[in-house]
């Protein structure tokens, strides 16, 4: 008997031990992550460009669940071997990055444990310094209690260009944008 409850106090410990690991902000390298995103061209062509570096924190809840902010930077949005292109991205008709330099995510909380399945994952986009709703699908991951290190999530959600004030080139550019997003943790390649 005593055993046993030696057994589940250790048990009790480590696992106090392990939420406590989690329980301060955790900043993901920016040179491990990116995100990029897609646009709908005529005749079903597509566009692709990439955020080179992005950062992403975990922020601890008092209730013990997380929230994940991310923060791309509309400077450095590019099109890969299309300069003419990476600057309308950049300029007025898209991200507005002079006057809107970053495009942000703040999700809701969520229980971290819960990453192991994927799913949807709800928060706030911020595009152009208009903020809507968005749901991200996440993929299941193996990121867990302790540490979100050493692991990567995939996420993918799209936004409606006009939500966001970006009504340039309608009927040469789809409305729909597409993001994919992955993050990575650690010396996960």
């Amino acid at each position: 008997m005593r055993r046993r409850v030696g057994c589940v106090a250790f048990a009790l410990l480590a696992s106090v031990m392990a939420m406590s690991a989690w329980a301060q902000e955790v900043v993901t390298d920016g040179t491990n992550s990116y995100a990029r995103f897609e646009l709908r061209l005529p005749l079903g062509r597509g566009l692709e460009g990439r955020f080179p570096h992005m950062q992403a924190e975990w922020l601890p809840q008092p209730d013990g669940r997380w929230r994940v902010s991310v923060q791309l930077p509309a400077d450095a949005a590019e099109i890969p071997g299309s300069p003419r292109y990476t600057r309308i991205m950049r300029g007025e008709m898209f991200f507005d990055s002079q006057h809107h330099p970053q495009l942000q995510f703040l999700s809701d909380p969520f229980d971290a444990g819960t990453l192991v399945r994927g799913g949807e994952y709800a928060g706030v986009m911020t595009i152009r310094g208009v903020s809507r709703r968005l749901s991200w699908r996440v993929a299941p991951t193996s990121c867990l209690p302790p540490v979100p290190r050493h692991c990567r999530i995939e996420a993918t959600g799209a936004v409606s260009r006009r939500g966001y004030g970006m009504r340039a080139l309608p009927g040469v550019v789809g409305d729909e944008v597409r993001f994919h997003l992955r993050i990575t943790h650690g010396d996960t390649p």
